[in-house]
Formats: C-alpha cells, structure tokens, sequence
C-alpha cells in the first residue's frame, strides 16, 4: 500500500505506505516527520511546505497544483528514501534511519 496525499492549501503532503496506525512521530526536519508503528516500522512520511521542499530536490520550481500529480515511493536501506517521479522527472531524498537508534526509546 502506498498512497500520496496533498493538501493545496495547507502545502503538505502525505506518503502513508501502511495501513497500520502511527504509534509516534519522529521529527527528522523542521519540515519532515516519520511516522512510525510500534515495532519502529514506517507506516507515513509527512513533508511541509512541500512545494518549497520538492522544488529543492527537483532543482526546478514545484507548483502546488504539480504536487497534487506527484508519485513517491520509499525503501529503507542504510537509510530512508524518498523516490519522487513528476514530469516525466526523478528524484530522491535521504532521511537518516534516526528511527533505528538504540537509544531513541519508544516506551520513553
């Protein structure tokens, strides 16, 4: 499952890739949250200010009104990615695994 949600008006933008419940969110960016299941698993990524974050990775500028066309996908490796695909164009962002820390503790 992976759905990509966009909110014009507020310029977020949402990648659920589970159906299971967010148990806690991670700030990674003033802009970029995580949110995690219990078992630390990523169940959505939410970015602000969108049209600002994505015309930064694209290297263009990204309307509000191209955001809503916007597919993303997300793998976890060394860390998480990020793979965008708009106008026929590709690009993708890292995120540390800051989720994955020994010492970020979920019963805390």
């Amino acid at each position: 499952m992976r759905i990509v949600e966009y909110d014009e008006e507020a310029d977020a933008l949402y990648v659920s890739v589970s159906s299971k419940k967010a148990y806690f969110s991670l700030e990674v960016s003033a802009r970029i949250s995580v949110d995690l299941s219990e078992s630390r698993k990523i169940v959505g990524v939410e970015v602000l200010d969108a049209s600002k974050v994505l015309s930064d990775v694209f290297g263009f500028h990204v309307s509000r009104a191209d955001l809503g066309k916007l597919d993303c996908k997300i793998n976890e490796k060394d860390a998480v990615y990020l793979h965008f695909e708009l106008k026929n164009k590709s690009s993708s962002l890292a995120l540390p695994k800051t989720h994955d820390s020994p010492l970020l503790s979920v019963n805390a």
